[in-house]
């Protein structure tokens, strides 16, 4: 089976992929195999490329890439009793599983729900991870109606996802964008769209409960002049806080480096009565079952830009660092005559 492998840590994304052929096992009891239909991509596959996410993990090279997907189960292991051969599914793999730019994959069944029925392979393969992020973010900050939420970069694959699933909880939702993509997130139900080439956000927004910091650097810092005393700035972008870097497997010696960089911000935080939490998503088949309830009831549409051929997967993956995409990047890995 044909899959998309990194063969070498660098910015080169061409010089760093290639396609390799690969045996996939029969599925061990809790597993199924799924052939891949779609694929999505993610800003954690450009970070693996360039090298950026081997304080996590340290495989060994080739490995394949890729988190997200949309297929069939076409076998499962005998433990596995509510998916079935045949069955549409979509699932973002675990670390010790990563592949999904592969024309075939096995996956712990646990990882794996029905996508939603409305959707295409390539709109169900663009959602796990963001959407999981999201529900995860907005859980631990506890967003409820009437709550106020700046949340960044609005057309993104998290953002466009987050807009409307706050306006789902009915939170009042800022969000920035460029001037190109005002039309879209107004679309989403944004509140106040405020368009970053022309306006300073920091002059619009005031006193929110809570800020949803997506991009990380001197946006994080900027939340405390936006977020109200006893507000929380939650990111995926920012300073990683210890609990959550202890609970993803950081080493101590990395956690105390991080604590040291970010300690004058979170002094800067802890003054000012601020909540702060750098969240890591764990999606599993109860959260996936959840967001396809969401797109089935059209509570939530998937917004996908670009769709990519098989073969032009180190295409998509350069597109996608450009940070141009509105919505989500996938690669069509089989062509699907019904999705």
């Amino acid at each position: 089976m044909k899959a998309l492998f990194l063969t070498r840590y660098g910015l080169s994304i061409n010089k760093n992929v290639k396609f390799f052929e690969r045996e996939i096992d029969d599925p061990k009891r809790d597993e199924v195999r799924i052939e891949t239909y779609a694929a999505g991509l993610n800003p954690i596959d450009q970070k693996i490329i360039f090298g950026l996410a081997l304080i996590i993990m340290k495989p060994k090279r080739p490995f394949p890439l890729g988190f997200d997907l949309a297929g069939i189960v076409v076998k499962k292991g005998d433990a596995v009793t509510d998916l079935n051969i045949g069955d549409k599914v979509y699932s973002k793999v675990p670390w010790d599983q990563m592949g999904t730019i592969s024309e075939q994959i096995l996956v712990r069944a646990n990882m794996v729900a029905l996508k939603p029925k409305n959707t295409t392979f390539a709109a169900a393969a663009g959602l796990p991870l963001v959407a999981c992020t999201v529900l995860d973010s907005f859980q631990v900050a506890n967003i409820k109606k009437g709550s106020k939420i700046l949340i960044h970069a609005g057309s993104g694959g998290i953002g466009t996802f987050a807009i409307q699933y706050a306006k789902y909880l009915g939170a009042y939702v800022y969000t920035t964008t460029s001037t190109k993509n005002v039309a879209l997130v107004k679309s989403l139900g944004a509140d106040v769209v405020i368009d970053y080439k022309k306006q300073d956000y920091r002059k619009i927004v005031k006193d929110l409960d809570v800020v949803y910091d997506t991009l990380g650097r001197k946006y994080t810092r900027q939340a405390l002049s936006v977020i109200k005393k006893g507000g929380k700035i939650i990111s995926i972008a920012g300073h990683h806080d210890d609990a959550t870097l202890k609970k993803v497997g950081i080493s101590k010696f990395f956690r105390i480096l991080f604590q040291i960089k970010g300690s004058i911000l979170m002094y800067r935080m802890k003054r000012k009565g601020v909540f702060y939490k750098h969240v890591w998503s764990y999606p599993n088949k109860k959260k996936l079952n959840y967001i396809r309830v969401l797109i089935e009831s059209e509570k939530i549409k998937p917004v996908n830009d670009k769709e990519f051929p098989f073969e032009k997967a180190a295409e998509a993956l350069a597109y996608l660092r450009t940070n141009r995409a509105k919505g989500k990047v996938t690669i069509k890995i089989k062509e699907a005559v019904i999705s």
